[in-house]
């Protein structure tokens, strides 16, 4: 059995490791870029990662500052999408206001975005090996009061579903950005 090569290994010339060692930092980046951007692109809800003038001309990505009251644990970047179980389950956990955590959910996005008031959104993706039938339903029972309300909207394209919520946008802002999370999801 071969021993794992260590800094400083005896049979790298003197020298030569300060070489080496920003090549092997350059291909672990790239790697971990790599396998990020493929989990983002295979994601059903990468086409959901928009700025806010994408969803309606009056919407901005919010400032996250640490002022901002509600946004999940592990949230660093408005929008944010994550498959660290970690983040995924902070996010799950806000969507369904405490009810879920991360089992079953293989990946999660959350926005929030300022136009004439916030409109937010939770995005999550089903793992293969779960009810997706069972999640629409628990969310749309979380959410059943403000949909009702037209505070909210629940909306699902296969394994991905969408809740966004408004805190009193126009009604021409409102329809427009259910228009473009629908179709983006239909166009899967």
């Amino acid at each position: 059995m071969q021993r794992p090569v260590a800094f400083p290994d005896p049979r790298i010339p003197e020298g030569f490791e300060s070489f080496l060692r920003p090549m092997i930092t350059k291909a672990l980046l790239g790697t971990s870029l790599g396998l990020f951007l493929a989990a983002c692109a295979t994601s059903g809800l990468h086409p959901l990662l928009l700025d806010g003038h994408e969803l309606h001309v009056s919407l901005a990505p919010k400032q996250l500052d640490g002022a901002n009251h509600g946004v999940p644990a592990g949230v660093r970047r408005n929008p944010h999408f994550s498959t660290d179980p970690e983040v995924v389950e902070s996010i799950a956990r806000n969507a369904s206001q405490g009810q879920l955590g991360g089992d079953g959910i293989s990946a999660a996005l959350y926005a929030l975005y300022q136009g004439e008031s916030e409109l937010g959104i939770y995005g999550l993706e089903a793992a293969p090996t779960v009810d997706a039938d069972r999640l629409e339903g628990i969310l749309r029972g979380i959410w059943a009061y403000n949909v009702g309300k037209d505070l909210a909207r629940v909306h699902r394209g296969g394994p991905v579903f969408v809740v966004v919520w408004n805190d009193g946008v126009s009604p021409a802002c409102w329809q427009a950005v259910n228009d473009c999370l629908v179709a983006r999801l239909t166009a899967r």
